[in-house]
C-alpha cells in the first residue's frame, strides 16, 4: 500500500538514520540552521493550504447560503429580531475562542497533537449544519405552524463549533507552516497558504451558482419561476450542497495532518529532544543524514539561573515576564491593535457583502418584476404572512425571485470580490520577499484610506442619480485587492514571525482573538445601520481615519528582513540615516538598522529579493535581561540573546546606573558578565569595559 495511516508514503520514517545523532544543544542549533537552508516544501504547503481552504470556504459560504436559509425557513422572530446577527456573532465568538485556545495549547502540548483536530471539529459541525431541519411540523388553530426543532437555534449551536474549528485553524496552520519553512521560503509559504482565503471566496459563489443551475434544470426551476413550494424544495437542496462541499478538502487534509511530523523547532527549542527533531526533519525532506550534518556547532552556554527556565515556559507568569522585560510586549500590542483595526474595516466591507453589492448594482430605472410574488399555491402562505421578517432573504432592492437573488449574488461576488482578492494574493506572493513587510502594510493602509474616502464620497454624490453605481463598484474591487495584498495577509504573516518558538502559538492566538472583537463590533454596527446608500457611504467614510491610524501604528513594527549586500560591492549605506560603513561589521548593523544595500545598486536594490531573518533572530531572546553583580538598580543594564545586540536592547551609550560601557560589534551571546572579572573570549562578541 503506497500510503498507510502512518504516512509512510508521504513522510519518510528514518529511525535507523538517527541512532548516532548527538543529542546536545549544539546539535539542535545546527539542525535548525540546516532547516533554514532548505527549499520550498510543497508537502507542507499542500497539508497547510488544503485545511485552510476548507475553513475559509466554510466562513465565506455564509454569504451564499444565508438568503437561501431565510427563504426556506423564515426566521419569524426566532433568535430575536435579527437571526442572522445572532448566528454571525456566535460564529465569531467561537472563532475567537478557537484562536485563543488552539494557540496556547499548541505551545503547551505540541503543534502535531492538535493539528487535524480542528478539522475534525469542522467536519462534525459542517455535517451538523448540513443536516439541520425543523423536524415535525403541525398547524396551530390560528393558522400558524409549530415545529419540533427550532431550526435557527440548531444552526446557531453548530455554527459555534464551526467557529471554533475555523478559529483553531489560524494559529495551528500559521505556526506549523512557518516552523517547517526555510528562512528563504517562509514569506512565500505563508502568503501562499493565506491565499487560500481568496480561493475560497472564488469557489463559494462558483459552487453555489453551479448547484443552483444544476438543481434548477433537473427540477424545472428557472430565473423567473414563482417563489412557491418547488422553489423551496430546490433551494433547500442548494444550500445544503454548498455547505457540505467544505467537507471534501477538510477530509483530505485531516488524514495528512494526523500523520505530519512535529516541527523540529518545537522538539529542539521546547522539548529539548534533538533526536526527535532530527528524525522529523529527515521524515519531511526524505534523505539520509549527510556528512555535513555532523559538523560542530558553536558553543551555547546554559541559560542563566534566573532566566525563564524550562519548567516555567508555559506558565502565564513566564510569558508575562517575557512581555514586560523585552520589546515583545510592544510588538504584541501593536500587532493586536492592527489586527483589530483591520478586522473592523475588512468585515465592514465583506460581511453582508451581497446586500451592499446589490445596493450598488441596483438600477432604479428598471421596473420591479412581478415574479417575486408568493405563489398562492404555497402551503406556507399563512406562515409567511405571519412573519414580520419573512422577506429577509430579499437582498436586492429590485425584489427579484429567489433564483435571481442567488444568481446575482454569486455573479457580483465573482466579478467584484473574488477577482480583486485573487489578484491581490498573487501580487503579494511576488512582492512579499522584495519589499519590507512594514512598508507593504503602511502603503496598503494609506491606499485603503484613499479608496474608502473616494468610494464613500462618490456614493454620497451619486445617491440621487437613477443609475447603478458602477464606478463605486469598481472601487469595491480595488479595495479588496489592497486588503489582500496588504493587511489581510501581511498582518497574519507578521503575527507568526514576531514571537519566539516557546510562545509563538500563544501570542498569535492572543492577537488573532483581539482582532475578532473588531469583527464582532462591526457586525453589530452593520445590523443597526443596514446597507442603504447613505448608511453604506457613511460607514465607508468612517473607515478612513482608522486606516490612517493603522498606517501610523505600523511604523512601530520591527523589521523581519534585511537587504543582502551584492557581492563585489565595496561600500554600504545605511538607509535609515545615510551613514556609510566600509565593509567592517559594526553596531549599526543591528536589528533595527540592518537596512544595508550597495550605494550604486540603483533600481536593482529596490526590486531584488530581501533576505528574511530567521525565526530565532526576529523576536527578543527568552533569557532575562543581563544584570551585573552588585547592581542594586531594578533597571536592567542590557538585554541579551542570540540576536544582534542593538535589537536585544544593548546600547552603546552608558546606562543610567554607571557600571560599564558595553559595545557589541557582532552577535551577543547570553553571558552573565562581571565588571570586575575576566571576559570570555568569543568570536561572536567583543565586549569592552570601562568604569562609568
Amino acid at each position: 500500500m503506497c500510503c498507510s495511516w502512518r504516512g509512510q508514503g508521504f513522510w519518510r520514517r528514518p529511525e535507523r538514520d538517527v541512532r548516532n545523532v548527538d543529542p546536545g544543544p549544539q546539535r539542535a542549533s545546527a539542525l535548525v540552521r540546516k532547516l533554514d537552508r532548505e527549499s520550498f516544501n510543497w508537502r507542507v504547503f499542500s497539508v497547510s493550504a488544503s485545511g485552510f481552504l476548507a475553513s475559509s470556504y466554510s466562513l465565506f459560504a455564509t454569504n451564499v447560503i444565508k438568503p437561501a436559509l431565510y427563504f426556506v425557513y423564515p426566521p419569524c422572530g426566532r433568535l430575536g429580531q435579527d437571526a442572522g446577527l445572532v448566528i454571525d456573532q456566535v460564529t465569531l465568538v467561537g472563532t475567537a475562542t478557537g484562536m485563543l485556545l488552539a494557540g496556547h495549547f499548541a505551545d503547551l502540548w505540541g503543534r502535531k497533537k492538535l493539528y487535524g483536530l480542528e478539522l475534525a471539529i469542522l467536519l462534525v459541525a459542517t455535517a451538523g449544519v448540513m443536516q439541520t431541519s425543523e423536524g415535525f411540523l403541525i398547524e396551530n388553530p390560528d393558522g400558524t405552524y409549530r415545529h419540533s426543532i427550532d431550526f435557527y437555534a440548531a444552526i446557531t449551536w453548530w455554527r459555534f463549533f464551526l467557529g471554533i474549528g475555523i478559529g483553531a485553524e489560524y494559529p495551528l496552520t500559521a505556526v506549523i507552516a512557518a516552523e517547517w519553512s526555510s528562512t528563504k521560503s517562509r514569506g512565500r509559504m505563508l502568503a501562499g497558504v493565506y491565499a487560500m482565503q481568496a480561493v475560497a471566496r472564488f469557489l463559494a459563489p462558483i459552487i453555489g451558482l453551479a448547484a443552483l443551475r444544476i438543481a434548477g434544470a433537473r427540477s424545472g426551476l428557472g430565473p423567473d419561476s414563482p417563489d412557491d413550494d418547488l422553489s423551496r424544495l430546490v433551494i433547500d437542496l442548494v444550500w445544503r450542497v454548498v455547505t457540505g462541499i467544505a467537507m471534501v478538502p477538510a477530509a483530505f487534509a485531516v488524514v495528512l495532518r494526523l500523520t505530519i511530523p512535529e516541527t523540529p523547532r518545537y522538539h529542539a527549542d521546547i522539548r529539548k529532544d534533538t533526536i526527535k527533531a532530527m528524525r522529523n526533519y529527515l521524515r519531511l525532506y526524505k534523505r539520509r543524514p549527510q556528512p555535513s550534518d555532523q559538523i560542530e556547532a558553536e558553543p551555547e552556554p546554559e541559560p542563566a539561573a534566573d532566566g525563564i527556565g524550562r519548567e516555567k515556559r508555559f506558565l502565564y507568569g513566564g510569558a508575562w515576564k517575557y512581555l514586560c522585560k523585552t520589546r515583545a510586549g510592544k510588538d504584541l500590542a501593536v500587532i493586536s491593535l492592527l489586527w483589530l483595526i483591520m478586522d473592523v474595516a475588512w468585515y465592514g466591507l465583506s460581511m453582508e457583502s451581497p446586500s451592499a453589492l446589490s445596493t450598488l448594482w441596483h438600477d432604479p430605472s428598471r421596473p420591479i418584476p412581478t415574479t417575486a410574488a408568493l405563489s398562492p399555491a404555497s402551503g406556507l402562505e399563512s406562515l409567511i404572512e405571519a412573519c414580520p421578517d419573512s422577506d429577509d432573504w430579499q437582498t436586492d432592492p429590485g425584489r427579484p425571485s429567489i433564483y435571481r437573488v442567488l444568481e446575482n449574488n454569486a455573479v457580483r461576488s465573482l466579478l467584484v470580490v473574488s477577482i480583486g482578492s485573487i489578484l491581490g494574493n498573487l501580487a503579494l506572493v511576488f512582492v512579499i520577499d522584495r519589499f519590507r513587510r512594514r512598508w507593504i502594510l503602511m502603503t496598503s493602509f494609506v491606499m485603503l484610506a484613499f479608496l474608502f474616502a473616494l468610494t464613500g464620497g462618490t456614493l454620497l454624490g451619486t445617491v440621487e442619480r437613477q443609475q447603478p453605481h458602477l464606478v463605486t463598484t469598481v472601487f469595491f474591487g480595488i479595495m479588496h485587492f489592497f486588503f489582500t495584498i496588504g493587511p489581510k495577509t501581511v498582518i497574519l504573516v507578521l503575527a507568526v514571525e514576531l514571537f519566539p518558538t516557546v510562545y509563538r502559538g500563544t501570542f498569535y492566538g492572543v492577537s488573532a482573538c483581539v482582532g475578532k472583537f473588531g469583527a464582532i463590533l462591526i457586525r453589530g454596527i452593520i445590523a443597526q445601520t443596514k446597507n442603504g446608500e447613505h448608511e453604506l457611504a457613511k460607514r465607508l467614510l468612517g473607515f478612513v481615519p482608522l486606516m490612517l491610524f493603522a498606517a501610523l501604528v505600523s511604523w512601530f513594527l520591527p523589521e523581519v528582513q534585511h537587504i543582502p549586500p551584492i557581492p563585489g560591492a565595496g561600500s554600504r549605506v545605511d538607509i535609515e540615516d545615510g551613514n556609510l560603513s566600509d565593509g567592517a561589521t559594526s553596531g549599526s548593523e543591528a536589528d533595527e538598522r540592518r537596512q544595508v544595500r550597495p550605494r550604486a545598486a540603483g533600481w536593482r536594490a529596490i526590486i531584488q529579493k530581501l533576505e528574511n531573518k530567521t525565526l530565532e533572530e526576529i523576536p527578543p531572546s527568552t533569557q532575562l535581561p543581563l544584570e551585573f553583580e552588585g547592581n542594586s538598580s531594578d533597571e536592567p543594564m542590557a538585554e541579551v540573546g542570540t540576536r544582534p545586540a542593538e535589537s536585544a536592547g544593548l546600547v552603546a551609550s552608558p546606562p543610567k546606573s554607571p557600571r560599564s560601557y558595553i559595545e557589541y560589534r557582532t552577535r551577543a551571546l547570553p553571558l552573565r558578565l562581571n565588571p570586575n572579572g575576566a571576559v570570555p573570549q568569543s568570536p561572536y562578541s567583543i565586549v569592552t569595559f570601562g568604569k562609568g
